[in-house]
């Protein structure tokens, strides 16, 4: 299929019809009329922003975002508690249901219509440079792309963030680590159009530096430091849209626009979510003669961005005691569903032998040596190559009664000891320790679980 062709049918696929569109602006329409009669006795005033509003949606996309903008002149705690109560009586009336969702501060999750709706409580500020929180800059992000993405470009902003969520790449969230729709956006505005950039990022080197507006800052800044794309905020010259893109998701975008300007066909843009069987789950274990052990909790109620983060951060503090204790973690992931959380371990054996050397200080220094065969004077105390050593029994000769014993604690000694809060929240109302056939069992059930082992044994391979 010719290159145009492909780019035709998958556009004629991912684009929203006539209808969509129809049934998008009628419930816009009447979440801004909502809007209007709660916060105008109030002298607020709010904004939509979104990819509806700039024509990049696409067509299974039924969310949009309706920011509350306060005076500068509101304390956080009034801003919060106020957005909330604006959020609430919204949904109320158009009625809908809701819930209260946390962030960098709390703001409400709606569903009105089989729509998702977030209203968010946001500082209307000067520009984006002086923000107050990080939701103060979407409104300026709003304005910049309406008034510098021409509507010929929509269809490449639809086909870039197809193409990243068929490698799934796409979203910057603290899950996925990929493009935002935001960068997407400046991206077709800085290449002109969706081949430009694949024919361009194929070739794309660690560092790759884009500046819209020409803010000067200088590609090798200090604060751009260990990023592998820069593309500077027209809005906030001091901010890097692609700050979240980790180096593995940037390697495989380069490579996706590699493979597709060498082979352009429709494939490229569809998403394929292959579960890994419980049949393939054992064979790959087996053959890579590892070992796994999951811990799963309830999941916290909590956005994912923060969930994500400090399930990553406190499977790094669980990686770290492992080692501690001798065992050799090999890799280790997160995943989470609605439900249920989960961090990952992969061990290259379970079971360590009975006893461990201990190595002491030189036999020549006295005082130490008088310390080391003091303390351990009930065992055999020896020689060796002039340092005194000593064998000892383990505590923990295998990995589930090290971690159980650690994660049997109250949630504020939990966090004591580096589990993060809303993490250690979960665990400490209980938790289970999954091993190697629990493992295959629950991905015979869980889809998602499937996919996420599938997709971590591909990238660890």
């Amino acid at each position: 299929m010719a290159f145009e062709n492909v780019i035709a049918a998958v556009l004629a696929e991912i684009t929203p019809s006539q209808r969509e569109r129809d049934e998008f602006s009628a419930v816009l329409d009447s979440i801004e009329s909502a809007a209007d009669v709660v916060i105008k006795p109030l002298r607020l005033e709010k904004t939509i922003a979104g990819s509806f509003i700039r024509d990049t949606w696409l067509a299974d996309k039924k969310e949009m975002d309706l920011f509350i903008m306060f005076p500068v002149s509101y304390s956080r705690e009034r801003l919060e508690k106020t957005g909330l109560e604006v959020g609430k009586k919204i949904i109320r009336k158009l009625k809908g249901k809701y819930a209260i969702a946390y962030a960098e501060h709390p703001y409400v999750k709606g569903v009105v219509k089989g729509f998702s709706v977030d209203i968010v409580p946001c500082y209307k500020v000067e520009s984006a440079s002086k923000i107050k929180s990080a939701v103060d800059r979407t409104p300026f992000h709003n304005m910049y792309i309406l008034e510098n993405l021409k509507p010929a470009m929509a269809a490449d902003v639809r086909l870039l963030k197809q193409f990243c969520k068929a490698m799934d790449v796409y979203g910057s969230d603290i899950r996925t680590l990929g493009f935002s729709g935001y960068l997407c956006e400046l991206l077709i505005i800085n290449y002109k159009n969706f081949t430009g950039l694949a024919a361009t990022a194929n070739k794309w080197k660690y560092g790759t530096f884009i500046d819209l507006q020409k803010h000067g800052a200088p590609p090798s800044s200090e604060r751009f430091k260990g990023q592998p794309l820069v593309v500077i905020d027209p809005t906030d010259p001091k901010r890097n849209v692609a700050a979240s893109l980790s180096e593995e998701n940037f390697l495989k975008f380069i490579d996706g626009c590699r493979n597709f300007m060498k082979k352009p066909v429709k494939s490229f843009f569809h998403i394929k979510k292959i579960p890994l069987k419980p049949s393939e789950l054992i064979k790959i274990l087996k053959g890579r003669g590892t070992e796994v052990l999951f811990v799963e909790f309830k999941r916290p109620n909590v956005v994912d961005d923060i969930l994500w983060s400090q399930m990553r951060k406190t499977a790094s503090r669980l990686k770290k005691l492992m080692q501690e204790n001798d065992f050799n973690v090999t890799g280790h992931d997160v995943w989470s569903d609605e439900k249920k959380s989960y961090l990952m371990f992969e061990l290259d054996k379970w079971e360590l032998p009975e006893l461990t050397k201990l190595v002491g200080p030189p036999v020549t220094s006295e005082q130490h040596s008088a310390e080391f065969r003091r303390k351990y004077k009930a065992l055999n105390v020896y020689d060796e190559n002039g340092r005194w050593a000593v064998n000892v029994r383990r505590k923990y000769r295998v990995p589930d009664v090290l971690i159980k014993s650690f994660l049997k604690k109250t949630r504020k000694m939990l966090i004591n000891e580096g589990v993060r809060s809303y993490v250690a929240g979960g665990i400490s109302k209980g938790f289970r320790l999954l091993k190697k056939d629990e493992a295959v069992k629950l991905a015979g059930k869980n889809e998602g679980f499937a996919v996420f082992l599938k997709k971590y044994f591909e990238r660890e391979a």
